[in-house]
Order: structure tokens, then sequence, then C-alpha cells
């Protein structure tokens, strides 16, 4: 799942300066290190980071874009005792908040997942402080990721379900649909699993970027796939990948060509399946991305094609 770059991106923009002089440069110089963070360019990031707190040693913001940059390149102690720092620092609860889903970022990408969950659910009680559903949601989720990566499903079901009555709009809901439903296909209860994962694509239709409605119909076709509902990822698929050709997204297109493969070997229609595979390639191929070349062979070959 993307959800920590997601929320990492969309919430480090929103972190408050205090007024100041020179807050007009320092908004800029604080904008280009996330910037460059998010870019990958992450001994840029420390460099502006550490330019910004020559100004001032106190600066938050550039101290979490130096920890986030230092984690980033596996620089764990380091980046630990900065974002402390900044924890440390922090003169208000949104900063608080924040401080402590990065530093429980750090801890789960080392998995060091009790200490991860104690930074989100030090964030969550900033957020109940300060009455911010929004961040108290994304903390939930995020604890339920590293329940997720540490094959706790039970536990982290229940932490997505406490995410999902905080879901405010349609994207939100929209991601904890999908959150939940494949945490049930996991676990097996692929009724749920479907009934969530319809529900995320309707509502990734109605709000959601194209990008978004076209990773929520793939996982459906999974999600049938794994219920073993082969007529439901045939058609939920063959139409897809029809949208994707229509739309000019030949990276989808391929993905879904990929599933549909898949789910013809499953229902053990074998000429289908070898044609939808080679489909994929020439799609893939054309595209240029690694990636998806590398998953489908390596999908052809866990299914003998």
């Amino acid at each position: 799942m993307n959800l920590q770059k997601t929320l990492i991106y969309a919430f480090i923009s929103l972190i408050i300066i205090s007024l100041n002089a020179s807050a007009e440069v320092v908004l800029d110089q604080s904008a280009a290190c996330n910037q460059s963070v998010n870019k990958g360019d992450y001994p840029l990031a420390v460099n502006q980071a550490d330019a910004l707190l020559k100004m001032n040693v106190n600066n938050n913001e550039a101290l979490l874009c130096k920890g986030r940059a230092l984690g980033a390149q596996g620089k764990y102690s380091e980046a630990l005792s900065v974002l402390m720092l900044a924890e440390k620092q922090s003169t208000d609860n949104f900063n608080s908040v924040i401080s402590n889903m990065l530093i429980g970022n750090l801890h789960k990408a080392n998995q060091k997942y009790a200490e991860a969950i104690a930074s989100y659910e030090k964030s969550i009680g900033f957020a109940k402080t300060s009455t911010n559903e929004k961040l108290e949601r994304a903390n939930h989720n995020l604890i339920g990721t590293v329940h997720s990566q540490n094959k706790d499903y039970n536990a982290s079901l229940a932490s997505f379900l406490v995410g999902s009555k905080l879901a405010m709009n349609d994207n939100e809901r929209a991601e904890s649909f999908s959150l939940l439903a494949a945490n049930y296909k996991v676990l097996g209860q692929h009724e749920l699993a479907i009934e969530n994962q319809v529900k995320a694509v309707q509502m990734q239709k109605k709000a959601g970027t194209l990008d978004e409605f076209a990773d929520a119909t793939l996982m459906l076709g999974q999600v049938y796939i794994g219920a073993k509902e082969y007529a439901n990822a045939d058609k939920t698929l063959t139409k897809f990948a029809q949208f994707a050709k229509e739309n000019g997204g030949a990276y989808y297109e391929a993905k879904a060509r990929l599933y549909l493969a898949e789910s013809m070997a499953g229902r053990g229609d074998s000429a289908s399946a070898k044609t939808s595979f080679t489909d994929a390639r020439s799609i893939a191929k054309s595209v240029g991305d690694n990636d998806l070349n590398s998953e489908i062979e390596a999908t052809a070959k866990k299914l003998g094609y």
C-alpha cells in the first residue's frame, strides 16, 4: 500500500511556520527541502535543512525534513535523534502529531513495530486533544499497516475499522474501504472483501482521480480472483482493460491483462490465459516499465506460462 507516502506528502506541507521577518523565505526553503525528499534527492534535502537550521536551530519543519531525508538514506539512529529533537521542540499539538507520525514511520520502515505503534498512539493522543479527526484517522490506519506488516491481521482489521469511522469524505471512505477489503481478503473473508472493494470503486469513481479509480478497480479484480469468482473477475477486468485502452492508460491496460490471465488460469482456460499474458507482455514492453515487466514474468512463471 502507498498510504504512508500519501499521508506524509499531504501533511508535511501543512506544518505551520511561525510568522517572523523572514517567514516567506523560510517557507520557500522548507517547501524546497520537502520537495527534494519527495523526489528522492536526500543529500540535497539534508543540505537544505541544514541551511535553515543555521538560521534557526529550532526550526521544527527543517528538523522534520532532515529526519525524513536521513531515514530515507537508511541512517536510522541519526534520523531518530533529529526527529526526537523536533518532537521535543514542538510548540503545539499539530507539530507534536506530525513529529510522532514521522517517528512512527521511521520505526516502521526499520521493522521496529512496537516502537512504531507507540509513536502513532502518542500522535493519536495529541490529535484527540486538538480534535483533529483527520490526523487521528491517519494514525489508526498507520497502526493497521504496521499490524499487517507483522502479519497480525485481526489487529490490523481492528485499527482499520476504527479509522473508517473517522472518514469524513468520499476519498477517505474509499481509502478505508480498500484497506478493509485487502485485510478481509487475507483473512479469507471474501464476501466482506468484495463488498468493501466494490464500495471503494464506487467512491473513487465519484470523487477520486483516474489513477485512484484504476487502482481500486484492479484491486477489485484481484479480490474476485481471491474469492474464485472468476466470471466477475473477467467481466470487471475486461471492461476496465477497454476503458484503459480508450483513455491512453497503457500501464493500467497491461495490469488488467495480467490479472485477466490469472483469472483465466484459475478457471482452467489455459489458451485464453496464454493469450492474455502475451497481450500484457506486449503492452508492458511499449510502456517500458521494468517493475511491471518483472511482475508479469514472475506471475507467468508461477502459473506455468
